[in-house]
């Protein structure tokens, strides 16, 4: 998360550019009006005014609210998130679905030994995916954008790997079914987190507080299987991370509004935004399997 400070710029624009342009004091010289410039020697009235340094053109990162030639809209930038997030969303799907396909096909016994070397790779890929999204999350404002888009996707074909025993273990018609539930819920909350008056930002600490309940009840399920606390623990994740989709979504316009006319940075915090959003989807996709998967 960038929590407001994108590349060290100061969205209140305090760059000591407001006062009006005094050229070397001049008038404690006596100019214009001792040398008789413009009344004495005669020239016209040009309705010169003191200069005035705009801060929104020189680039010095104040917010700006109009509309620049060259420079990305708010609408640009969130169509790009929500455009790099939509197709890594697809990488990861089509990946985990065709490892599906090759692991069940075949004889029983062949199936067999497919899925059991496959285990520890799926171990490895999920450490490589955990790496591979705390890079993203803390360097990627000093990576090229180029890099951080490659490891976006880079990281989306990882998931699809580590994804595939989920889709092993689940049913095809339920998991169809919760994709479609996660969908409506991801629409819904960002769409809320679009048109909401309120600001959200307070909700930050309490999602990261549900986060650290999410992961307790979620390692002491692993330990103690008690009845009801996979339905528990299903309905907690859906909450927080329906409610981090609206959070996020919203967190959209503020790093927009932080960085608005600096266009190589929105592009670089557009790969983290995206990545986050993603991340919200598939939290929300795989609560309602725990919720409502039928198991194979």
């Amino acid at each position: 998360m960038n929590n407001g400070n994108f590349n060290g710029y100061d969205p209140n624009g305090q760059n000591g550019y407001n006062t009006p342009y005094q050229a070397n004091g001049y008038q404690q010289q006596g100019y214009p009006q001792q040398q008789g410039y413009p009344q004495q020697q005669g020239y016209p009235q040009q309705g010169y005014q003191p200069y005035q340094a705009d801060p929104a053109q020189q680039g010095f990162g104040v917010p700006f609210t109009g509309t620049r030639t060259g420079a990305m809209s708010l609408s640009d930038y969130s169509k790009k998130i929500f455009l790099w997030m939509g197709l890594g969303l697809a990488v990861t799907f089509f990946v985990a679905l065709g490892l599906k396909i090759g692991l069940t096909s075949g004889d029983p016994l062949e199936v067999a030994l497919k899925l059991y070397n496959f285990i520890p790779v799926a171990y490895i890929f999920l450490v490589v995916e955990l790496v591979l999204a705390i890079v993203l999350n803390i360097f990627v404002a000093k990576m090229p954008y180029g890099v951080s888009l490659a490891m976006f996707f880079v990281y989306s074909v990882v998931s699809g790997i580590t994804f595939t025993p989920i889709l092993l273990v689940y049913d095809a018609g339920s998991a169809i079914f919760c994709f479609a539930a996660a969908a409506v819920l991801f629409i819904g909350f960002a769409i809320y987190g679009t048109v909401t008056k309120r600001d959200l930002s307070k909700l930050g600490p309490i999602l990261l507080i549900g986060l650290a309940v999410l992961l307790l009840f979620s390692v002491f399920g692993l330990i103690f299987r008690f009845s009801g606390l996979s339905i528990l623990i299903g309905i907690i994740g859906v909450v927080i991370f329906v409610g981090l989709t609206a959070y996020d979504v919203q967190k959209i316009k503020r790093s927009y509004e932080a960085l608005a006319g600096d266009d190589a940075m929105l592009k670089k915090v557009s790969v983290n935004m995206a990545l986050q959003l993603y991340l919200d989807f598939i939290n929300i996709f795989i609560y309602l399997l725990r919720l409502f998967g039928k198991r194979n």
